[in-house]
């Protein structure tokens, strides 16, 4: 066999459906799915397992024998010439009403102008909006930098303060010293 060419069970697996479906509407719809007879076997084009498909939605949703056809064999599109053919019939479809789009409105000069300076307005304001956030955050990382400057300077200057009183002390201690050397003699002759 060709390569080009499916049988009803290799065509059931490719589009999902169970194969006694397929071998129906291979049955039923053999004017627009030609095949070639290979002993008992039909074999179908590759072109023709998109057939099935359209032919097993068309079904799908309900359509007739009378409306399938057309649609696969016309130029239109498979749901407008459904839609013609159930019209022709006499069924009843109700299809989306079109959404009227109202016109826009003329406009003066007048309001054009003061459209255009709300939208200037609107993008000045965006601008200055992003200057001052940036702005804010160059503040905040500086505000956090100078606090933790003046909080290591707080940390020097308490060591500070502990090295002078302890100078203080051993100036204090040397003084007690001295004047305790000047009470006593140190030349005993």
């Amino acid at each position: 066999m060709a390569e080009n060419t499916k049988k009803i069970a290799e065509i059931s697996a490719i589009l999902g459906i169970d194969e006694h479906s397929c071998r129906e509407i291979a049955k039923e719809y053999d004017e627009i799915l030609p095949c070639k007879k290979i002993g008992k076997v039909s074999v179908y084009e590759d072109n023709t397992v998109d057939r099935f498909r359209k032919i097993a939605d068309l079904q799908a949703q309900g359509l007739p024998k009378e409306v399938i056809i057309p649609a696969i064999r016309g130029g239109k599109s498979l749901q407008e010439r459904a839609i013609e053919d159930m019209k022709k019939m006499g069924v009843d479809i109700q299809t989306e009403p079109k959404k009227i789009v109202p016109k826009p409105i003329p406009r003066s000069e007048t309001e054009e102008e003061l459209i255009l300076a709300v939208r200037s307005a609107e993008t000045s304001i965006a601008a200055m909006e992003h200057r001052l956030s940036a702005f804010r955050e160059r503040s905040e990382a500086d505000t956090t930098a100078i606090l933790d400057a003046v909080s290591s300077v707080s940390a020097e200057v308490a060591e500070l303060k502990t090295q002078v009183h302890t100078l203080w002390d051993q100036i204090a201690a040397l003084e007690e010293y001295l004047r305790a050397c000047q009470n006593r003699s140190i030349w005993k002759r």
